[in-house]
């Protein structure tokens, strides 16, 4: 069993350096994925992939800032209007995320429409808990971003033939150790090169912490424009920086990728 990762988004809140916001498609042959839905997802997932949005069976948020579920409200009024979507959806999320996700929708086209041509099925998770979800696992944990009152996830998901893990926007904590045990691939929030943000990993806090994710690759993401202007020069073992467009494969525990084409 093959699953392809394709990146089609790696940049932070601002879109430093011209890359989209956070999403992540995960197709392993049976079920497609993606791990959250920032506002340029829509069109990336348009140019940067072959699947169709009615291709898409959940998408996941590892939490309810715009920047990472604002591309939802797009996506469900091409499903409405225009693709007419039939099959279920599934949108995974914090606590709260049916409420933020119906509002955010009134909000940009005003009513969510009485009846569809499809269901979609919330499934709010707390840390620590454990799902399955249309025949894959999915496990929570907590990330630190904003504050208390926030509930940040990190997902680790079992698919048919790998393990992938996504952090999400987070500090460093212990809890990223367990989202990241026995992965293949790591997405991981390396939002800055140096210093040590309150909402963000960088390189400087997360090197020196690599030994303690047990990943066969660890993914930076959600890369400024000081981290992305670094990525070429990384040189750790088994680290490699995202780029839009980038597709990964994960094939008999061995992950291979190929770089986009930014000619």
């Amino acid at each position: 069993m093959t699953v392809h990762l394709t990146v089609l988004g790696s940049g932070d809140a601002f879109n430093s350096e011209g890359r989209g916001n956070a999403c992540y498609l995960l197709d392993d042959g049976e079920r497609v994925i993606c791990a959250d839905f920032g506002p340029t997802a829509l069109m990336k997932l348009r140019t940067c992939s072959q699947t169709a949005p009615n291709d898409i069976d959940a998408i996941f948020l590892t939490h309810l800032h715009g920047d990472h579920f604002g591309g939802l409200h797009l996506f469900l009024v091409d499903a409405d209007f225009l693709s007419r979507r039939t099959r279920p959806l599934v949108i995974c999320g914090p606590e709260g995320t049916a409420e933020v996700v119906s509002r955010w929708y009134e909000l940009a086209f005003g009513e969510v429409p009485a009846s569809r041509g499809y269901e979609i099925r919330y499934v709010e998770m707390k840390p620590g808990e454990t799902r399955e979800i249309l025949g894959r696992t999915a496990t929570a944990f907590r990330a630190r971003h904003m504050g208390e009152g926030d509930t940040p996830l990190a997902f680790r998901m079992e698919l048919k033939g790998a393990c992938i893990g996504i952090s999400g926007d987070t500090i460093w904590t212990e809890s990223l150790t367990e989202a990241a045990r026995g992965t293949d691939i790591f997405i991981c929030d390396c939002t800055g090169l140096s210093g040590n943000s309150p909402q963000h990993l960088t390189w400087e806090a997360l090197r020196p912490r690599r030994s303690a994710l047990d990943t066969r690759l660890l993914l930076l993401s959600h890369l400024g424009s000081d981290m992305r202007r670094a990525a070429d020069s990384l040189s750790e073992q088994n680290v490699l920086a995202a780029d839009d467009g980038m597709v990964l494969e994960v094939r008999s525990g061995r992950v291979t990728w190929k770089q986009p084409n930014r000619g």
